[in-house]
């Protein structure tokens, strides 16, 4: 896709939850559609590593959970982050809220509903910046099993009236599967990206190539190859720009799961020669993981993440802390609290 359009959209989104200091918390926040499997899986099989894993809410028993994320920064300065999340099975609705406040006392906010249909979903995300601005966007998914298609189409209105919108329809196939996505932006400019992923059980490999078409007609492209192993998978990228230059990614997972432990290194080689590098290390405990990051940049710079994540069975609490350390040696660190409640 091409990038004018996609950066374009999330600035006028004005989606921004923010902050200098907030950002490194907040960044995710597909997480926290998937938060309410965290403590059902984790209460239900004992198993707190299972809090990062799931399917979509609409599948759970009905319930709610909140999410509260704080951020300090190497200044002091704290940014915060409310979440709160509720789904009911039986009516297949949804709906989720947050508010992200930054250092400054500034806030933004957004609410998501959902509605399950008989082929699929609807859904409605309206989303107000630090500046009062509001956007929305409404998604419509439909599946057709008989033809074995999926058809996901956004529309995005943004803060002055303008809108984008995009278009995604995925086809399975025996062996994997094809996507082509259509975007078009507020200027009317359109991108398309076209995906066609194959899966050979026999040889244990998974072959992902994509071609994207700028809307100058230009186009980048991807292939991903990866290959399963008797304690992991390897996973190489290649990635051609516009312009021809070519970005390499190498990446080998090892697990062990005796011990519960997980290893994961890539290396990335840029167009000019140059590598970044990156190593982490999951282990599980008795109540959840540790895990140790650290990257280095192609200048020899190092940034190291420390996360630390606890589950409470009792109180059906998911404890997360993640300590960031930049080149300079300044830290950043961001605490996260999330509870799950059911209903009987």
């Amino acid at each position: 896709m091409s990038k004018g359009i996609v950066i374009g959209l999330g600035t006028s989104l004005l989606v921004c939850v923010a902050g200098l200091v907030a950002q490194p918390a907040v960044a995710a926040e597909s997480g926290a559609d998937n938060i309410v499997l965290a403590a059902r899986d984790g209460a239900r099989r004992g198993n707190p590593s299972r809090a990062q894993r799931g399917s979509s809410a609409q599948r759970r028993p009905s319930g709610s959970y909140e999410r509260n994320t704080r951020v300090t920064g190497p200044n002091g300065q704290q940014g915060t982050r409310e979440q709160r999340g509720s789904w009911d099975r039986s009516a297949g609705t949804w709906e989720r809220s947050s508010k992200t406040t930054r250092p400054d006392g500034r806030t933004s906010s957004s609410q998501v509903q959902g509605q399950r249909t008989d082929t699929g979903y609807e859904k409605r995300a309206t989303r107000t910046g630090p500046n009062g601005q509001t956007a929305t966007r409404d998604t419509t998914v439909t599946n057709d099993r008989e033809n074995r298609t999926r058809t996901r189409d956004s529309v995005t209105t943004l803060p002055d009236g303008r809108t984008a919108s995009s278009n995604t329809v995925t086809q399975k196939s025996d062996d994997g599967y094809t996507r082509n996505s259509t975007r078009t932006g507020p200027n009317g400019q359109t991108a398309t990206r076209d995906t066609t992923v194959t899966n050979d059980r026999a040889a244990g490999t998974r072959t992902r190539d994509s071609v994207t078409t700028l809307p100058d007609g230009r186009t980048t492209s991807s292939n991903t190859v990866t290959q399963k192993t008797d304690t992991g998978y390897t996973r190489s990228t290649t990635r051609t720009g516009p312009d021809g230059q070519t970005a390499t990614r190498d990446t080998e997972v090892v697990r062990d799961r005796e011990s519960g432990n997980r290893i994961r290194d890539s290396v990335t080689t840029l167009p000019d020669g140059r590598t970044a590098s990156s190593n982490a290390v999951t282990q599980r405990t008795d109540d959840g993981y540790t895990r140790s990051v650290t990257k280095t940049g192609p200048e020899g710079q190092s940034a190291t993440r420390q996360t630390t994540g606890t589950w409470d069975p009792e109180t059906r609490t998911w404890s997360k802390e993640a300590v960031r350390t930049g080149p300079d040696g300044q830290e950043i660190t961001a605490v996260t609290d999330t509870s799950v409640e059911f209903d009987e």
